[in-house]
């Protein structure tokens, strides 16, 4: 056994202890949650350990239980074990396995076993163990018996967490959920459509969220009462509710006469729990819409989902990490100037006329950028329609896309680009130097260039 595995043991056997030791410290409240157990009341159990700080704990505690409950149950079914080697072979694991799998294919059987159990019918079991001549493995067949049914039980009373499925049609498994690109999305979204599968190269990909976001999820446990989802720029909270009110419908169960559908509004209280019992035909997934912060740039914030039974026991979901960007790029900044034969330099106004022997080359300075770049056009328009792509005297072309480089955020700085107009065959006429720069950010749950910004400085070539 490795280092690793015998400390998770020992931390589980750890945390299994201590939740117990705080359960028992309560005598009416173990006395509570042990009768909740027998009885297999889920709502009652999980209220019980809610109430004393254990939920979070809760297959521990039902574990403990389990093992307890089916000792006590073996101990009445079965006579004292006989003793036996300290090494039991592995012949007789086999032969048990065997007796398992015939037990287990034969339905009537396992029924009747399962019923002696249940029933605590010591005389029934002995009776179905000497039918079948299993007496030998009366202790082994009884664990696996209750530990089965205990491991189902312990599904009922302590079932998976709350979960937030979707952000902005995004599962949330595509959110990233550490390291540098924290919160941000892979496409596609889900169903497919409105957020494409990432195309790095092409700018598509590592998303923030922005505008209004849907936040879909599922819960699982007994009898859910009311639910809400919360955000936070940080993990420990605050947390501030989302508040907004839902337009949802159900079907008239008068129609006829019509109308088909009643509309309605689910409205959450000033704490932010919507009732679950006013979920209609949106569908039981659909939590909420979130109107993201409106001054947020490339801010990280955090969601999640809680949702209680009629006792106000409270699970919570994992939190999901998720960037948000609501601010357009910033203006582009584009200059000309003209560079003359010996080097020097000329600053050319708005539409000014260059040509050959002017000067040798037109020097482009940009500053474009954003922290989730996404891509950068700078293209020559004009002429009779005409549209040419700008590439410098190095053969590079000054569009670009991120590229799957999140630490790409376009040209922060003035950069400089030696362009030879003529070299390029381009016609002499009139143009503008247009320069184009998209976010990342999917926008009321799709993607579709995110925000933009341009500018543009015109310039005739002669």
């Amino acid at each position: 056994m490795s280092d690793t595995s015998q400390q998770d043991k020992i931390s589980q056997l750890q945390q299994t202890g201590e939740a117990m030791g705080k359960l028992a410290a309560d005598e009416a409240a173990f006395t509570r949650a042990a009768e909740a157990f027998r009885a297999q009341n889920a709502a009652a159990f999980q209220a019980e350990l809610s109430r004393i700080g254990l939920l979070p704990l809760c297959r521990l505690v039902c574990s403990w239980f389990c093992s307890k409950h089916c000792v006590f149950y073996c101990q009445k079914l079965c006579p004292p074990p006989v003793a036996t080697e300290a090494e039991v072979p592995i012949s007789e694991w086999r032969d048990f396995a065997v007796v398992t799998a015939n037990l287990t294919k034969n339905q009537p059987l396992l029924e009747q076993f399962l019923a002696a159990v249940e029933d605590e019918d010591a005389k029934q079991f002995q009776a179905l163990l000497a039918q079948n001549k299993w007496q030998i493995y009366c202790h082994q067949l009884c664990h696996f018996l209750c530990g089965v049914r205990c491991r189902l039980a312990c599904r009922l009373m302590c079932p998976p967490p709350p979960l937030i499925t979707e952000v902005s049609e995004i599962p949330a498994s595509q959110f990233t959920p550490s390291g540098p690109g924290l919160g941000l999305a892979s496409g596609p979204s889900f169903p497919p459509g409105p957020t494409p599968t990432d195309n790095k190269p092409a700018g598509v990909g590592d998303h923030p969220i922005g505008g209004l976001s849907n936040i879909q999820g599922v819960f699982e446990i007994a009898s859910p009462f009311q639910y809400k989802v919360e955000f936070a720029t940080s993990t420990a909270g605050p947390w501030t509710p989302i508040l907004t009110p839902i337009s949802d419908y159900r079907f008239n169960p008068g129609y006829p006469p019509p109308p088909l559908f009643l509309y309605y509004s689910r409205v959450p209280d000033a704490s932010g729990w919507y009732n679950v019992a006013d979920m209609g035909l949106l569908g039981p997934n659909y939590l909420t819409d979130w109107s993201t912060p409106a001054a947020a740039a490339n801010d990280q914030y955090y969601l999640k989902l809680t949702v209680r039974n009629p006792a106000l026991a409270e699970f919570e979901s994992p939190i999901i990490p998720v960037r948000v960007d609501n601010q357009a790029p910033s203006k582009p900044v584009i200059t000309l100037q003209l560079q003359m034969p010996d080097g020097s330099r000329r600053t050319l106004g708005c539409c000014e006329t260059v040509k050959q022997g002017d000067g040798n080359l037109v020097i482009i300075t940009l500053q474009a950028s954003d922290p989730n770049f996404s891509a950068i056009s700078v293209e020559l328009l004009g002429g009779c329609g005409a549209s040419y792509a700008i590439v410098d005297t190095g053969g590079n072309s000054l569009s670009k896309t991120y590229n799957g480089n999140i630490n790409d955020t376009g040209y922060p700085v003035p950069t400089e680009f030696k362009w030879n107009p003529w070299a390029a065959k381009i016609s002499p006429c009139c143009y503008l130097i247009d320069v184009r720069i998209d976010d990342r950010a999917v926008v009321n749950n799709a993607w579709s260039g995110g925000h933009s910004n341009g500018n543009w400085q015109s310039i005739t070539i002669a």
